[in-house]
């Protein structure tokens, strides 16, 4: 059996304050299941569902209410302070899954259940893999490289986009700034 971890859709979330004053319904204790083109039931979908948002259209609303570099650059730490934290709840959920089937593993084996153990023995094989897959789009988020920098970069020419449409404002020309487009399933290769 596969657990999954109950993570809000990033492409549902909002990081906007609500008024002081303003009573609205709390609707954070609904977790909607993420759900994405690639996903292979197994929790490193999470991750690939963080790695390819989209965050221009919050660096743009981010830059028109405060086009300060340093805002900027909290708002970047923010995002990217997350999405480690997914990193690390999905690793320690591999490791849950894995002890839970070295377990089983060595349950079916004393009880001579080979067939069984050969299919474990799969299923640990994918969660190694995953694991090793992790630590690659981990280091690559947090060196910004590869698709794993398309959250913090996209928020960033966001951003930039708002602080441009700040100042063509201010000087009286035409107020159209091309958006960075950013398909749905980016696949960037590495070039030798």
């Amino acid at each position: 059996m596969i657990t999954t971890l109950p993570v809000n859709d990033p492409q549902m979330s909002t990081d906007e304050e609500v008024e002081k004053n303003q009573v609205k319904p709390d609707n954070s204790l609904e977790r909607v299941p993420l759900k994405v083109s690639y996903a292979t039931g197994w929790p490193i979908d999470i991750i690939y569902g963080y790695l390819h948002k989209n965050n221009e259209e919050k660096g743009f609303n981010d830059a028109m209410v405060r086009s300060d570099l340093a805002f900027r650059d909290m708002n970047m730490s923010i995002i990217k302070n997350k999405i480690l934290m997914v990193f690390r709840e999905i690793n320690l959920n591999y490791d849950v899954m894995k002890r839970d089937l070295e377990i089983r593993m060595d349950t079916c084996k004393a009880a001579g259940l080979l067939t069984t153990v050969s299919e474990l023995e799969k299923k640990m094989s994918t969660i190694l893999a995953h694991k090793a897959e992790l630590k690659e789009l981990e280091n690559d988020f947090r060196n910004n490289q590869e698709e794993a920098s398309v959250p913090l970069q996209s928020y960033e020419c966001g951003f930039l986009r708002g602080i441009a449409t700040i100042a063509l404002g201010n000087t009286g020309q035409a107020k159209t700034i091309p958006h960075m487009n950013i398909p749905e399933n980016v696949s960037m290769a590495t070039t030798a």
